[in-house]
């Protein structure tokens, strides 16, 4: 065979997966936004169909030959550049992962995670995980049976990993996670000493629901989200999914007395967004368009919300700009009351509330309960009181309810076992790009003061998102930073955003 036919071949079924995977993923959005509640069991029907056909699309006899040509050929230079060896090298992979799993498997995941979305949505909006806790134990059983099925090395939770954060461990996060643990019980220690408590009133002023999506929609656009190729529409919980390069959806939620809910999950999902838009035509229905990882992919959300809309420099600009729908509530807020009412550091019993500096014992709780369910070291019962427990002893409060305990996510519901540590490491990743950002662009904070935020998106797109998949996380990292994943960026970064409004500590 030669590789030039090879990987036309290759394109054509990598086209029809990647067409059927964007059928199933508009139902999903559809879920989530617009669909009648009496249609989720056809709708679980519809997308284990399509899931069904993605697999069997990429378990062909045509597939299978394909990637073991590509996996055994001694080199594919000479007809294929750089950039097709690599989605050639890619599907390989792909193929003889999703060769391991049974089609009937594929099918009862999706029916699965399906119906227990719905039923979370119902247990969540009565704050009980009684009315979850059946639907969940499907889930994490279906999920310990998929570890099995794929295969690993060392721990189960590992094959899990691998899904959304290719070559990461238990191994390598464990220690990672405990330094970070206790760098931010540092910074809380610190916190406390200072006895600075920074106002947030203004945050909880009314904001009509409809001039915050307005006032968020125009930051977005600003920052260079393109809506000619893209929506934004509300959600239960904020997303982003995306059906090519020019199909980009947006998802946020209002909270008509905290305006960070919409704001922040509008900048957040368009952080999103950016990466998927930015992704090279090239790679369009390919496996390769898509994000290095959800780690990686996390972490362009995370720059926007984090490193840019939470910096001093960006309220010098928008904060004018929300003034114009808001004059009341902001009129006599400075720039700097912003900026720090943004960044108190107070623990929160919400993942997605929580300030930058206890998110990430959010994380940490929620990866090591999912690390002792997949090992099925603890049952699916025992989930609440360790919960509560947890968030007890490290953030210093009682849980109330489920609802704002251990249903405040969707992620179990869908099978994300092994999702949450990528937020984590999103917000490592971000640090370590907003430090490889100023070696090379010092004057990006000015940039941001004056919302010229053109140069940091080209920046973006230049060094991470045009590449797509084309490169494993740990590999683009490199590339862009010189250096192996750490902490050590983030909590640098963390420490001086403490000093800054809490004194020298």
């Amino acid at each position: 065979m030669e590789p030039r036919r090879a990987y036309e071949q290759a394109v054509q079924i990598m086209q029809t997966a990647s067409d059927l995977a964007a059928a199933a993923a508009l139902l999903g959005w559809d879920q989530e936004t617009y669909m009648p509640p009496r249609a989720a069991d056809a709708r679980a029907e519809q997308l284990a169909t399509l899931s069904a056909l993605v697999h069997s699309t990429l378990t062909s006899n045509d597939a299978r030959e394909l990637a073991y040509y590509f996996e055994s050929a001694d080199s594919l230079d000479g007809e294929l550049d750089d950039t097709e060896k690599r989605i050639a090298k890619l599907f390989a992979r792909e193929v003889q992962r999703a060769a391991k799993l049974p089609d009937e498997f594929v099918r009862r995941k999706a029916r699965t995670t399906s119906l227990a979305q719905e039923a979370w949505k119902r247990a969540r909006a009565e704050s009980s995980f009684e009315l979850f806790s059946d639907h969940l134990r499907r889930v994490v059983d279906v999920m310990i049976e998929e570890a099995t099925i794929r295969g690993y090395t060392e721990h189960p939770y590992d094959a899990l990993l691998d899904i959304y954060e290719p070559g990461a461990t238990v191994r390598q996060l464990d220690p990672i996670f405990d330094r970070l643990e206790r760098a931010t019980a540092d910074l809380l220690d610190a916190v406390a000493r200072s006895g600075i408590e920074p106002s947030d009133d203004v945050l909880h002023a009314h904001y009509p629901a409809s001039a915050q999506v307005t006032a968020a929609r125009r930051i977005v656009e600003a920052m260079g989200f393109d809506f000619a190729a893209g929506r934004v529409d509300l959600s239960a919980h904020p997303f982003c999914t995306s059906f090519s390069v020019s199909d980009v959806r947006l998802t946020t939620r209002i909270n008509e007395h905290d305006i960070r809910a919409c704001l922040f999950g509008l900048i957040h999902e368009a952080g999103h967004g950016l990466y998927e838009q930015g992704i090279s035509p090239r790679l369009e229905r390919t496996l390769a368009r898509d994000g290095a990882s959800m780690g990686i992919h996390e972490s362009q959300s995370l720059f926007w919300e984090n490193i840019v809309a939470r910096s001093e420099e960006f309220w010098y600009w928008a904060l004018p700009v929300l003034r114009e729908y808001f004059p009341e509530q902001l009129g006599k807020t400075t720039p700097d009351q912003m900026y720090a009412a943004i960044n108190r550091v107070r623990p929160s019993l919400i993942r997605i509330e929580a300030d930058e500096i206890t998110y990430n014992l959010h994380i940490v709780l929620r990866y090591r309960i999912e690390k002792d369910l997949i090992a099925e070291r603890i049952k699916v019962e025992d989930i609440p009181m360790m919960w509560n427990e947890a968030v007890k002893s490290s953030l210093g409060i009682e849980v109330p309810d489920d609802a704002h305990g251990c249903l405040q996510d969707i992620h179990w519901s869908f099978g994300g076992l092994g999702y949450f540590p990528s937020y984590t490491l999103g917000k490592l990743y971000a640090a370590m790009f907003r430090t490889a950002l100023l070696d090379q662009m010092p004057e990006a904070p000015s940039l941001v003061r004056r919302g010229e935020f053109g140069p940091i998106r080209q920046w973006l797109r230049a060094a991470i998102h045009q590449w797509g998949r084309t490169f494993e996380p740990a590999e683009l990292v490199h590339r862009v930073t010189g250096r192996s994943l750490t902490e050590e960026d983030f909590v640098a970064y963390a420490w001086s955003k403490v000093r800054r409004i809490y004194g020298d500590v």
